[in-house]
């Protein structure tokens, strides 16, 4: 990876963590990373800076063992994570760990995190949730993290919170978002259906079907970058 393609990284890293702050999937916790092509090194955010102020100069570089290889600050406690995604999914390029209120809430009752939205057409069965509800700090608890994540792009940590895998900075920022907009909608669904009536989340065939209209379109991650950083740069975020 080329200096500038590093710095690029860097930028992106950045703006995605100040725009998931501003959407509230991150607040003064949770961490996003970036596996750095061609290496076992992976960038990602001090402990105890500010999400919502964080610089690329800020970032620092860990090995796939959570060593700190470049920086100072202490990396996030959790960074066992990330490491432990990135060592059994050769496929993440980025990793978020947060903590948005309405996806961790189905981490905590028996009802599945069904598809209500059609961009949720991945999950057709719900997403798995990760058993551990105590903080993930060591290599074991990271590797059990990335077992219950499987070849999955997402899983619910038990009263906790998520853990999203994704091949692109823009991808990463829109499976964010769409977890927590699928969660929103199940909510209400759920809500308008308490007095009556049925619940109707997407069907096997329908997930399938959407799929493969889908993959006929990769417009739409670049297409919601674009819209969020401009909705960041007109509110003063990025």
């Amino acid at each position: 990876m080329t200096d500038p393609e590093l710095e690029q990284l860097k930028r992106d890293l950045v703006t995605c963590t100040r725009l998931l702050v501003m959407t509230d999937v991150l607040d003064y916790s949770g961490h996003l990373s970036a596996r750095i092509p061609g290496t076992d090194r992976v960038l990602i955010q001090p402990r105890d800076a500010s999400r919502a102020a964080l610089t690329a100069d800020d970032l620092l570089v860990v090995d796939l063992e959570g060593t700190l290889v470049e920086g100072e600050i202490p990396p996030p406690a959790e960074t066992a994570i990330h490491t432990g995604v990135y060592r059994n999914r050769p496929d993440a390029a980025f990793v978020c760990h947060g903590h948005p209120t309405l996806s961790t809430t189905f981490s905590m009752t028996d009802r599945p995190f069904l598809p209500m939205r059609h961009f949720a057409y991945r999950d057709p069965d719900g997403l798995p949730v990760h058993p551990d509800a105590t903080h993930i700090t060591t290599r074991e608890q990271g590797d059990a993290v990335a077992k219950t994540l499987g070849d999955g792009h997402a899983c619910l940590l038990r009263a906790h919170g998520t853990v999203l895998v994704a091949p692109t900075i823009q991808e990463l920022l829109m499976d964010c978002l769409d977890l927590e907009e699928n969660a929103r909608t199940l909510l209400a669904a759920t809500q308008l259906t308490a007095g009556g009536g049925e619940l109707r989340p997407l069907s096997a065939e329908e997930c399938a079907e959407i799929g493969r209209s889908y993959s006929r379109s990769r417009h739409r991650p670049n297409k919601l970058w674009e819209h969020y950083v401009h909705r960041g740069t007109a509110a003063g975020v990025l």
